[in-house]
Order: C-alpha cells, then structure tokens, then sequence
C-alpha cells in the first residue's frame, strides 16, 4: 500500500475537553481571536462573525456544540481556526474557537486506535500511542448542517 494511504498529516487542535485531530488540509489559517459582530440571537455554541480576508465567517465553540462545558486552562488563550467548509451550504470558511497552538503531527495508521464511532458532531475518538489524552475527529460537515439549520449562514449574494 502507498505512503500516502498509511499516513495523514494532521493537526492536533487544542479545546476545553478532548483536541481535534484534524487533517492539515482541512485548516485555512489559525489567526487571533476577534469577533467583528457578537451573537446576539441564536444557539450558545454560535459566537457570532469574524472577519477573514474580507469576508465574514460564522464562529462556533465546538465544545458548547457538543454539549461539553469546561474552563479554559490558566492562561490559555482563544484563537480562532478557520477550516474550509465541506457542504453546499454557501459558505467557505467556517470558524472555530480553539484555546491555543495547533501541533502538526504526521500519524501512521498503526499508532491509532478508535475508542468511540459517530457521536454527536463526532466521526470518532481515537488514542495516538504516545498522546496523553484521547483526540476526536470532528463531522465537519455536521458542524455546517448545524449552521444552516439553525439559519445562521450568509449565503453569497
């Protein structure tokens, strides 16, 4: 089998409960944390809009999403990682508010193990060999459907 099938480079994304591992072609950029307009209606898990590269993105909290509250760690500080959107919902970009520094890690597929198959906004948890806690692998596409649905999206004109 080809290199390319047995390993991923990924990114292992820092939240309030269990990272992401993400693969590194689903992250557009990490950038500050700043919300150009606040939510002011809707769920709790949605933030409200950054502006990024002249165009408004939609922030979500992963964590409230999920249902899973927590405390930042002492001194962690929030940045937003804007992944390319999957669906047909309009939207390009969709942010998410993460509580520090992505690390790029190339995975082999022996050093995971799966602990949980689909959950809410969840494709799996999985244990790395040498990582200290499990990762999960967001439904992205999830994550989008739940934007739309709530009527949050601004569609391109």
């Amino acid at each position: 089998m080809s290199e390319a099938l047995e390993s991923i480079n990924g990114l292992i994304v820092p939240l309030l409960n269990d990272p992401l591992l993400l693969p590194n072609v689903a992250v557009a950029e990490l950038v500050g944390y700043r919300l150009s307009q606040a939510a002011n209606q809707g769920p709790e898990w949605f933030l409200g809009w950054t502006q990024w590269r002249d165009q408004p993105v939609p922030m979500v909290d992963l964590d409230a999403l999920r249902a899973f509250g927590g405390e930042p760690a002492e001194g962690a500080q929030p940045r937003t990682l804007i992944l390319n959107a999957l669906g047909d919902s309009g939207i390009h970009f969709i942010g998410l508010r993460v509580w520090g520094i992505p690390r790029s890690r190339k995975l082999l597929r022996d050093e995971l193990q799966t602990l949980d198959g689909p959950a809410s906004y969840q494709l799996q948890r999985v244990t790395v060999s040498d990582e200290p806690q499990p990762l999960l692998i967001p439904d992205l596409l999830a994550v989008e459907r739940a934007l739309e649905q709530a009527g949050l999206l601004r569609r391109a004109s």
